[in-house]
């Protein structure tokens, strides 16, 4: 039991020290520094929210818009920031690997636990500021809302675990990504309700997008018996769990792909 915790703390000062380099090599000390995690996910929601109020009535689908869609712009950065961040990490992070506490699974934890920390911090501030201005209203189920951040978290994890191994298997990889990430905008619950669907695609947007369940808790979190949602805590955890285990399995066998560049 003592080797156990040994190894605990070891393994607590390693994710200590690679997000502390990550930090520095990001912002280093000047102007907001770490600030920046969370100031940059809202130097481009806020206008997208102002835009947004500017060319589209209050009230849309029997819902108001700017709750609606800053639900849904929030988690939709916090999955392209953490995904793109993933991409080639262990490669040109390389050198740390010769550190024997360091794995190639800990400098993707780093990266990603770090952008997801941001978009998370970036949530939690962007909704004070709303609220404070009567934007947003207090979510009818905290809970739930809470919840659905946190699927939405496991989800970008697990797909930056697979897209960083795959990353450095092929260079291809890095190449499609970008068209990968537009064609997600639309079918991953940024801008509707599985409600809105016929039943058919809803059915099959619900089995293989647990993006759009997150996207659910979020929403029945916010809106309450406002608008009917569709969701299922068991099946997403089941699959983002199989997620998982799939990246973590990939990530294990990337030193035998890496190339290191110098």
């Amino acid at each position: 039991m003592g080797g156990l915790w040994r190894s605990w703390a070891v393994q607590k000062r390693v994710w200590g020290a690679l997000f502390m380099r990550e930090i520095q090599m990001r912002w280093g000390r000047r102007n907001l520094g770490f600030a920046w995690l969370f100031a940059e996910p809202l130097v481009f929601a806020f206008p997208v929210l102002l835009m947004w109020s500017m060319m589209r009535s209050p009230i849309e689908h029997g819902l108001p818009l700017m709750p609606f869609v800053w639900s849904g712009c929030l988690p939709l950065l916090m999955f392209r920031h953490t995904v793109s961040r993933a991409l080639d990490v262990v490669r040109t992070n390389g050198a740390m690997l010769y550190h024997r506490a360091v794995t190639p699974l800990d400098l993707v934890i780093s990266r990603c636990g770090l952008e997801l920390m941001g978009g998370l911090a970036a949530t939690a501030f962007s909704f004070i500021i709303l609220y404070m201005f009567g934007v947003l209203a207090w979510p009818h189920d905290l809970p739930l809302f809470l919840v659905g951040n946190l699927y939405m978290a496991w989800w970008c994890l697990s797909l930056a675990l697979i897209m960083a191994a795959l990353s450095e298997r092929s260079e291809i990889v890095e190449h499609i990504w970008t068209p990968m990430s537009y064609m997600y905008l639309p079918i991953s619950g940024f801008m509707y309700m599985a409600v809105w669907l016929p039943t058919p695609l809803r059915n099959a947007a619900l089995t293989i997008l647990p993006c759009l369940h997150s996207y659910e808790m979020i929403r029945a979190g916010l809106f309450g018996d406002q608008i009917q949602t569709f969701y299922d805590i068991g099946y997403t955890t089941s699959f983002l769990a199989v997620l998982t285990l799939i990246g973590l399995w990939l990530v294990r066998d990337v030193r035998r792909h890496l190339e290191l560049e110098w």
